[in-house]
């Protein structure tokens, strides 16, 4: 009786078959490295695989912050089904614990928080967008309006090996 009672109060126990906005990062698992002016970067930048179902994604990060300074993280990026967009938690080697919410913007679907640093609070959002095969643009912006305006805080180019 107890697991009957258990099993109809779950939030949601139906399989999950992706379709729709679901497959958005469908080009997603594999290793990518930063373009550098014609060129690319030999060291990979962050490899993707597949996680617990068809769409979520684990990756493992390197950032080369200077010439002294790599950040190793780690992220989980999956398609919430019960509110129909993705979300995207990041856990780094220097402590850092994010949770950002996806919101399409346009075609592309974008990461969005809100940091408070030294007191000024503003909003963050980023984008991963597919540029033809194999191709990626990582876009960072800032708004320090909550959101009516965006100031563009970097732009790169990704190519997947």
């Amino acid at each position: 009786m107890m697991t009957c009672s258990v099993a109809l109060n779950a939030q949601d126990i139906k399989p999950f078959t992706p379709t729709g906005e679901a497959l958005y990062y469908n080009f997603w698992v594999g290793n990518w490295h930063k373009v550098r002016k014609d060129d690319h970067d030999t060291k990979v930048q962050f490899r993707v695989s597949k996680s617990i179902n068809p769409a979520a994604f684990y990756e493992d990060w390197d950032m080369q912050i200077d010439s002294v300074t790599t950040i190793h993280a780690v992220a989980l990026r999956a398609w919430d089904k019960t509110n129909s967009k993705w979300m995207y938690t990041w856990v780094s080697d220097n402590g850092l614990y994010q949770v950002w919410e996806g919101k399409k913007v346009g075609e592309n679907w974008y990461l969005f928080k809100e940091f408070t640093i030294n007191g000024v609070t503003y909003l963050s959002r980023q984008a991963w967008i597919p540029d033809g095969e194999n191709k990626l643009i990582r876009i960072s912006e800032r708004s320090d309006d909550q959101g009516k305006t965006w100031k563009l805080r970097f732009k790169e180019n990704f190519i997947k090996e």
